[in-house]
């Protein structure tokens, strides 16, 4: 079911490994050659800069395609053009995929902008097929949606590709917005639906990190983390609960009206970006740690935006003040490394890493050794191979 060689991504993530280590000095550069020559990186993988050139330059190349094959798929269908296009949004997208996975067995693409552009270009022609189809039947809005959903996960497991995988993440979440927003129970407890889905992903992610293929999709459980994390804040801001419910329900007055279980989406306010800090730094997740940071100036935000006391000027000048007091603290504080937390970055880290020591055995028991070229023997007694000829 993988497009990509999965030992592509093991090597990967064992050299950027190894190349950590050498830089704190764990690993010696006869090492890193041995690392990369047992674990080698054949495939097309460009810089950044180039990569975003070859994907620009696919779309257009493709593009130019599209416009050929309209020019064959017009004079036999002038009667009914609707048809025409959707047999050509099919047929081009079988061609793109037929084109992706022929160049990633025999040029060895992975992730490099050309193969990313071809997926998205085959993707988007299904789903205007799919739309075209559909779209006089007039189905409800999480039918609709639900429909293109079986294209995009296909695609999540065989390439792992990032940005179809967010939009898979909002694609199941609109479903069960749109679901919801069908019946006065779902807009009620809408909120708890949302929260209820993003503890399912991150629970989901935390079991899919055990799989041995874990690294082939290592991007995509990550994405998809850090969404489940925000949508999950999301769902129980106050902020967001109560001008949200008030855009559903059309309240269109100067200020959005009191909401249900209020009390208990303040606490959920407060309560969430101190628990993302808390774990964060209890299990040294920097992914917690910075949304928990980044949720909790969100809640600043809500708590003041309706019970503000203080001109909007004197607030952000003391908040200011606070925060640089508060980083310059910490920075002196984690100069030296403290309970496993430090200011430096951790490729400037000293110390032993049992890690590194166990790779650095593996790797030297891969390095050719020298035979024994010298041999005692030749003694006729045990004086250590002394012999009485010469």
């Amino acid at each position: 079911m993988k497009a990509y060689n999965p030992q592509w991504s093991a090597n990967e993530s064992t050299q950027q490994t190894t190349q950590k280590w050498f830089r704190k000095g764990f690993l010696s550069q006869e090492q890193i050659l041995e690392v990369q020559k047992s674990y080698p990186l054949d495939y097309y993988n460009p810089s950044g800069f180039l990569k975003i050139g070859l994907f620009i330059f696919t779309i257009l190349a493709a593009s130019f395609s599209i416009s050929i094959m309209t020019l064959f798929f017009i004079a036999p269908f002038q009667s009914n053009e609707k048809l025409a296009i959707i047999i050509e949004a099919f047929v081009i997208g079988i061609v793109f995929i037929f084109v992706l996975e022929s160049l990633i067995k025999s040029r060895k693409l992975y992730h490099s902008g050309i193969d990313n552009a071809l997926l998205y270009m085959a993707l988007g022609a299904f789903c205007t097929a799919i739309y075209l189809i559909f779209e006089q039947s007039h189905p409800p809005t999480w039918l609709f949606l639900t429909i293109f959903l079986p294209f995009l996960i296909v695609s999540v497991i065989r390439y792992a590709d990032l940005v179809v995988c967010c939009i898979s993440f909002f694609l199941v979440l609109s479903i069960l917005i749109s679901l919801a927003l069908t019946s006065v129970f779902g807009k009620t407890f809408l909120p708890f639906i949302i929260m209820a889905f993003s503890i399912a992903v991150y629970f989901l992610i935390k079991k899919l990190s055990k799989r041995a293929d874990y690294l082939y999709y290592e991007q995509c459980l990550g994405i998809a983390k850090t969404l489940s994390l925000v949508s999950f804040y999301l769902g129980g801001n106050y902020w967001v609960v109560r001008e949200g419910n008030a855009m559903i329900n059309d309240l269109a007055t100067t200020a959005s009206p009191q909401i249900a279980f209020a009390p208990l989406f303040y606490f959920f306010t407060l309560a969430i970006p101190l628990a993302y800090i808390f774990f964060g730094l209890r299990y040294r997740d920097r992914l917690l740690l910075i949304i928990g940071m980044l949720t909790a100036g969100f809640s600043v935000f809500t708590y003041r935006y309706y019970f503000g006391f203080l001109p909007i000027e004197m607030a952000l000048t003391i908040s200011g003040i606070l925060l640089i007091v508060l980083s310059g603290g910490l920075i002196y504080y984690l100069k030296n490394e403290k309970n496993g937390f430090t200011y430096q970055p951790d490729d400037e880290r000293e110390g032993m890493n049992l890690e590194a020591l166990l790779m650095s055995e593996v790797i030297q028991s891969k390095v050719p050794q020298q035979g024994d070229t010298f041999r005692f023997g030749g003694g006729d007694t045990g004086g250590g191979g002394a012999g009485g000829n010469y």
